[in-house]
């Protein structure tokens, strides 16, 4: 089940989108699919951070979970109505930003989220997979031995011929 309560609020960033009905582009059918898109991008983004993705009424993780949701199903519908011209793909596709945006923040809310309404996951990461060696390290520090940005072995201290 969706977090927002019907279509109509989860296209709510989009009111150039109108009312969707059988006869509109994209149709209520079609914006369906793509509101379950967002709904299951929300559920995985808790489900990453080990949180689970049903929550306690009126919290403050069930108010990120519809908000992320309305933005993406918003940016999602406003990508298949095509005809909106150049504006609103651009519009679309900041909408989709911030959507995914909340949910790449949900990990530094983990322990509020837990504390006010939330519940941790079986099935998520461990709460220790954070660290700088899996969130924060130099993409492009090479780590290969003797090449690149650290050598392969430390040059000696003493000179030839010095005692050890």
């Amino acid at each position: 089940m969706a977090y927002n309560a019907d279509l109509a609020t989860a296209t709510s960033m989009a009111p150039q989108l109108g009312t969707l009905s059988a006869s509109t582009t994209p149709t209520s059918t079609q914006g369906t699919v793509a509101w379950n898109k967002a709904y299951n991008d929300v559920r995985l983004g808790f489900l990453k951070v080990g949180v689970s993705d049903s929550f306690t009424a009126s919290s403050r993780a069930e108010e990120l979970a519809q908000e992320s949701e309305m933005f993406l199903a918003s940016g999602y519908i406003l990508l298949a109505k095509g005809s909106i011209g150049a504006e609103g793909k651009a519009t679309a596709d900041e909408l989709i930003r911030r959507g995914k945006e909340i949910l790449d923040g949900l990990w530094d809310m983990r322990a509020i989220l837990l504390s006010n309404g939330a519940s941790a996951s079986l099935i998520g990461v461990s709460a220790f997979a954070k660290s700088f060696w899996t969130e924060d390290r130099d993409p492009d520090f090479d780590y290969t031995p003797g090449t690149g940005d650290r050598e392969y072995a430390n040059p000696p201290d003493f000179q030839d011929g010095d005692d050890l």
